[in-house]
């Protein structure tokens, strides 16, 4: 699993990064800067030494409460990339692990979506899953453990083999 990134951007009271930083597989955690050429930057050179085979994104989604939603696709200018992950399977496993879960319409245009059309452009397995804001999630150990159970299970989704 050390193949595995799990990269959440920065901030002061930031779900995403507090979820990174909290889950405790044997993984590469990363803490992405709020910036969008900074983050792409640290984000597709940690794949490149890492060696990742997969990377796991989280960013804040302000709307969402109690959920993740998953994230199929990121867009710039007109072009949409999608992810190799079947987004169905990522869904599902999200709620085995215990947290609600969705296919989003959309990664939003800043950082977040900036962030995965760069990781998706570099052909790594990547997922984006969008997280509630702090505020808006009940339990943060309840929201981590689930994110640990989706890495957990990635192997099991198809076009993501792990081990």
């Amino acid at each position: 699993m050390k193949n595995v990134i799990i990269a959440g951007f920065d901030g002061t009271n930031n779900s995403a990064r507090i979820i990174t930083e909290g889950i405790s597989l044997p993984c590469s955690k990363l803490i992405l800067p709020n910036h969008k050429e900074k983050s792409a930057e640290l984000l597709l050179s940690e794949i490149e030494k890492k060696s990742a085979v997969c990377v796991v994104m989280l960013g804040q989604k302000p709307l969402i409460r109690g959920k993740i939603a998953v994230e199929p696709t990121a867009e710039r200018n007109g072009e949409v990339l999608h992810t190799t992950l079947d987004c169905t399977a990522s869904v599902k496993l999200i709620k085995e692990s215990g947290y609600e879960a969705y296919i989003s319409k959309g990664c939003g245009n800043s950082y977040c979506n900036h962030i995965y059309f760069e990781c998706l452009k570099s052909g790594v397995n990547c997922i984006f899953l969008h997280v509630p804001l702090l505020k808006n999630i009940p339990d943060i150990n309840q929201i981590t453990k689930a994110v640990e159970g989706y890495i957990n299970g990635l192997s099991g989704i198809p076009a993501c083999i792990l081990f």
